[in-house]
């Protein structure tokens, strides 16, 4: 299922929830303020939920590459910014040789000294010369990984798309309450 057909299906179920609801509940006005901030989130969460689905669709897609030899021409901690593995390697496709590298996605988070012990670590695994399975795009060769599965940020940037999207929708469709003090 695309993420447009998705946010859809999300859209369609909460107008219908908002028309069930609003024949029993009051529906105060809210601030023209917080409408725009819902709007806002509401756009915000949608467009990173369907670039993100876009993203794991595509993730899915490279289990089916095609697999070739490539050995690591180089394997450093990068540390420039977020520190992290850099594995720089060599595939050949019909005698065409492509160097492309790749950050093993390591995650991104942690103090410092973690993500450079976790950086090391995963240089050793892949010594200068060793030989690495290699998926590359059939459609364009010279885009290739070495890790099919999708990244957790994917998943991440999926979730936090939809509980944004949802939960604007939600306080802009739904009924609120009326807050006060009620007299007797």
């Amino acid at each position: 299922m695309s993420g447009w057909t998705l946010l859809i299906i999300a859209l369609l179920f909460l107008v219908t929830l908002r028309a069930v609801a609003g024949k029993y509940l009051p529906r105060p006005r809210k601030p023209f303020g917080m409408s725009v901030l819902l709007i806002v989130i509401l756009l915000g969460g949608g467009f990173l939920t369907i670039y993100s689905s876009e993203n794991l669709a595509d993730a899915w897609q490279r289990k089916d590459w095609p697999i070739v030899k490539g050995r690591v021409m180089r394997a450093e901690a990068d540390t420039s910014g977020t520190i992290r593995p850099l594995v720089i390697y060599a595939y050949e496709v019909n005698g065409q040789v492509y160097t492309d590298s790749t950050d093993l996605q390591a995650p991104g988070f942690g103090n410092r000294s973690k993500q450079y012990e976790l950086a090391q670590e995963t240089v050793r695994l892949y010594p200068v010369g060793k030989e690495i399975a290699v998926h590359y795009d059939p459609g364009n060769t010279s885009n290739s990984a070495l890790i099919t599965s999708p990244s957790w940020r994917i998943y991440g940037q999926l979730g936090l798309g939809m509980i944004l999207f949802a939960g604007a929708l939600f306080f802009l469709i739904l009924p609120g309450a009326k807050v006060g003090i009620r007299q007797v």
